[in-house]
C-alpha cells in the first residue's frame, strides 16, 4: 500500500480515493451540488419567492401564484438536509474501508520494525501516533476536500450573480481569500506542533487514568497502599499541561481567525450595501437583493471559519504525513511477519566469536568480546547479575538485533545470513515478560506452531508436560475455553498458570533449540522443583538455553557460563563450578542461606 519515500498533504486525498474510489468520487459530486443548492439556487428561489410574494402583496398576482416558488424553495431547502445525511452515509462507508485496509498495513509495518525502535522511547512515541491519528487524518482531509470544493465553488456562483451589478466585488472576494488561507496554513502548522509536544504527556495520563486508575490488575494494590489520591494527581498534571500547550496555541490561532472573519464581514457588508442602490433604481429586484445579500453573508461563515479549518486540517495532514514518511523510512526486518518454515533446519551447532554489542540508545557494551560455543542436544545454562548480557544474547539470537559486531555462527554460517522464517525454525523462546492472550486455551497453545496443524493430542500432550491437566479438566468449556477477562465465559489464570501455557507455547514449537528466560519467574519454590523436574525428562536430546537468577535450576545444565559485564567470567558443570569456588559458587552461596 505505501510504496512512496516521501508523502505529502495530496496523498491525504490519493491514498482514500485508492482504497474506495467509488464513495470518494460521491463525496465530491454531493460536494459540487453542496456548492451551487445552498448557494446560488438557493438565492434564486428565495428571489423568486419574494419577488412573488410582493407582486402578491401588490395586488399585481393571485396568492396561487406563491405556491410553485414556495414549494420549489421547501425542495431546495430539503434537498440541502438530504445532501447532509448522505455525506455521512458516504463518510461512514469511506471510514470502514480505510480501518479495514490502513490499520492492517500499519500494523504489520511495525510488526517488521527492528526492536531498536520499540525500546527507544522518541521512536516509539512516533509509532504510537502515526497508529493513532492514521485513519483520521484521512478523514479529516476528505471531509476538508468537500468544505474546499463547496465554498470555492460557492465564491463562484456567488460571484457570478452579482458580477452583473458590482463586477469588482467578485475580485474583491477572491482576493479577500488569501490572507484567510495564510493564516489556516499558519493555524494548521501550528496547532500540529501542539498536538505533537503534547502527545507525551497524553500517553503518560492515559497511562494513569485507563492502566493504573481504572485497569482491573491494579485493583488490589490500588485498595492495599491508598495510592489512588496521589496517581490522580499525576494524572492531572500531565493532563494539565497537555491541554495547557494546545490552548494557547488553539486560542491564538482562534484569535486570527476570528479577526480574518470580522474582516470578511465588513467587506461582505459594504458589499451589501453597495447592492442597495441597484434595488432603489429597479436594476435588481427586492426578491435577487435579499436572494444575493442572504447568500453573502453565508460566506462569511463559509470562507471565515469553514474555509479555515478545511486549511487547517490539510495542513495539519501534511505535517503528519511528514512524520508518517519518517515512520516509514525506519528499518525493517525483511520478512519479520513471515510464519515460521514448515521444515525447520536441523541443528548442529551455534559459535559466538568475539561479539561485541551496544543497544542503539546504550551508553555502555551490553556484550564485549562474548566467545562461546553450543552443540546440539545439551542443556545450557547462563547465569549472571542484572545487566550481565544473558537476555541480550537471547535477543541476538531470535533476530531482534543484528547490528552486532564479531560473528555469530548457526551451523557454521553467520546468523544474518538467515531469514526470518529461517529463524523461527531453529529457536522458540520463553521470554520474561511473556504474552498472555485472551483467546482459547487451545488457541494459546497452538501459536507456538503456526506453520502447522496443530492436533488436539499434541495440545493435550504439551499440557501434561507442564503440569496444567488438571486445570483443563476444570475449565467449563476444556480446551476451548476463551482466558483471561475478554468474554463472559473466560476463565483467568494465575500467574504461575500463565507462565507454564508460554512453555507450552514453546515446547510445542518445532524448533529445536529452546530458550527460556526465566521460566519460573511466577512459580512458587515447590512448583518450581517440579517444573524443572519435568523440565529434565521432557527436554532430553533437545538443546536448552536457560536464563535464571534462580541457581536451583542449572543443576539440570551439562554446561553453565557466569556473565559479567558482557562477558563470561566462568564456565563448567554445576559441580566444577563449586569446586573452582569462584562467582557461581558465591551466588549459591548467598541463595542458600535464603531457606536456612
Amino acid at each position: 500500500m505505501f510504496t512512496k519515500a516521501k508523502y505529502g498533504w495530496f496523498d491525504s486525498i490519493r491514498i482514500p480515493f485508492r482504497i474506495a474510489p467509488l464513495p470518494v468520487l460521491a463525496l465530491v459530486a454531493v460536494a459540487v451540488v453542496s456548492a451551487v443548492v445552498p448557494t446560488t439556487v438557493l438565492a434564486l428561489a428565495t428571489a423568486n419567492f419574494v419577488d412573488t410574494a410582493i407582486s402578491v402583496f401588490e395586488n399585481r398576482a393571485d396568492i396561487s401564484a406563491t405556491y410553485l416558488p414556495l414549494i420549489f424553495l421547501i425542495v431546495i431547502i430539503g434537498i440541502s438536509g438530504i445532501l447532509d445525511s448522505f455525506t455521512a452515509l458516504l463518510t461512514s462507508r469511506v471510514t470502514f474501508a480505510l480501518e479495514r485496509k490502513l490499520k492492517p498495513e500499519v500494523l504489520a509495518l511495525r510488526a517488521a520494525l527492528t526492536y531498536e525502535y520499540i525500546e527507544d522511547s522518541e521512536s516509539w512515541e512516533l509509532i504510537e501516533r502515526i497508529s493513532d491519528g492514521l485513519v483520521r487524518t484521512f478523514q479529516r482531509s476528505l471531509a476538508a476536500l468537500q468544505v474546499m470544493i463547496r465554498n470555492i465553488g460557492a465564491v463562484i456562483a456567488i460571484s457570478g450573480l452579482i458580477v452583473t451589478q458590482l463586477w469588482w466585488a467578485a475580485l474583491v472576494l477572491l482576493a479577500l481569500s488569501v490572507p484567510l488561507f495564510w493564516v489556516a496554513i499558519y493555524a494548521g502548522r501550528r496547532n500540529y506542533e501542539a498536538e505533537v509536544e503534547a502527545y507525551e504527556y497524553e500517553l503518560r495520563y492515559s497511562y494513569f487514568s485507563e492502566e493504573v486508575l481504572t485497569n482491573r490488575e491494579p485493583v488490589e494494590e490500588r485498595t492495599l497502599f491508598g495510592y489512588a489520591p496521589e496517581i490522580t494527581q499525576r494524572y492531572l498534571d500531565n493532563f494539565n499541561i497537555a491541554h495547557r500547550e494546545q490552548l494557547a496555541v488553539e486560542m491564538k490561532t482562534w484569535l486570527w481567525q476570528k479577526s480574518a472573519s470580522v474582516v470578511m464581514a465588513l467587506v461582505v457588508g459594504f458589499i451589501v450595501l453597495l447592492l442597495i442602490n441597484p434595488l432603489l433604481t429597479g436594476a435588481m429586484s427586492p426578491g435577487l437583493f435579499t436572494g444575493i445579500a442572504a447568500a453573502l453573508f453565508s460566506l462569511v461563515e463559509m470562507l471565515g471559519s469553514s474555509m479555515q479549518g478545511a486549511v487547517e486540517k490539510f495542513t495539519r495532514a501534511a505535517q503528519y504525513l511528514e512524520d508518517f514518511s519518517e515512520f516509514l523510512a525506519f528499518e525493517k526486518i525483511e520478512g519479520a511477519t513471515d510464519i515460521p518454515d514448515r521444515t525447520p533446519e536441523q541443528f548442529e551447532g551455534l559459535s559466538f566469536r568475539n561479539v561485541r554489542f551496544r543497544y542503539p540508545t546504550g551508553e555502555t557494551t551490553a556484550l564485549n568480546d562474548l566467545t562461546f560455543d553450543i552443540v546440539p542436544g545439551k542443556h545450557y545454562a547462563f547465569v549472571g547479575a542484572n545487566g550481565a548480557g544473558k537476555t541480550t544474547v537471547a535477543k541476538l539470537l531470535t533476530g531482534l538485533y543484528a547490528g552486532y559486531e564479531g560473528e555469530i555462527l548457526l551451523n557454521g554460517r553467520e546468523l544474518r545470513s538467515y531469514s526470518a522464517s529461517a529463524l523461527k525454525t531453529i529457536f522458540a523462546a520463553v521470554n520474561q515478560d511473556f504474552a498472555r492472550y485472551e483467546i482459547s486455551l487451545a488457541d494459546n497453545i497452538a501459536l507456538g506452531a503456526a506453520a502447522h496443524d496443530v492436533s488436539e493430542a499434541q495440545i493435550e500432550k504439551v499440557l501434561n508436560d507442564v503440569g496444567l491437566t488438571e486445570l483443563t479438566k476444570e475449565l467449563p468449556a476444556g480446551l476451548e475455553t476463551p482466558l483471561g477477562r475478554l468474554h463472559d465465559e473466560s476463565a483467568d489464570l494465575s500467574g504461575g498458570q500463565w507462565q507454564r501455557v508460554a512453555i507450552a507455547r514453546a515446547l510445542l514449537s518445532p524448533a529445536p533449540v529452546k530458550i527460556l528466560d526465566e521460566p519460573t519467574a511466577a512459580l512458587d519454590p515447590i512448583a518450581e522443583s517440579r517444573t524443572y523436574q519435568e523440565f529434565e525428562r521432557i527436554m532430553q536430546g533437545k538443546t536448552t538455553i536457560l536464563i535464571s537468577h534462580r541457581l536451583g535450576s542449572t543443576k539440570l545444565a551439562d554446561k553453565i557460563f557466569v556473565f559479567d559485564h558482557g562477558g563470561i567470567i566462568e564456565q563448567g558443570t554445576h559441580n566444577e563450578l563449586l569446586a573452582f569456588g569462584g562467582v557461581y559458587a558465591e551466588m549459591l552461596q548467598q541463595q542458600s542461606s535464603w531457606y536456612l
